[in-house]
């Protein structure tokens, strides 16, 4: 293979590994902060319970 496509193929794989995380943090922040805006105040992320409401 040549050099220049195992360079790509590093920096889009680079990317991900940094793309990935911060897409999946930044999804949870978006959930928690619609479920702060409809009332519901703290949530458990593992089971999906809403304190009941």
């Amino acid at each position: 293979m040549p050099m220049r496509i195992i360079i790509a193929f590093s920096i889009i794989a680079g990317g991900m590994v940094i793309a990935v995380p911060v897409l999946i943090i930044a999804a949870r922040r978006r959930r928690a902060d619609k479920l702060r805006r409809r009332g519901i105040k703290t949530y458990n992320r593992s089971s999906g319970a809403t304190n009941g409401q």
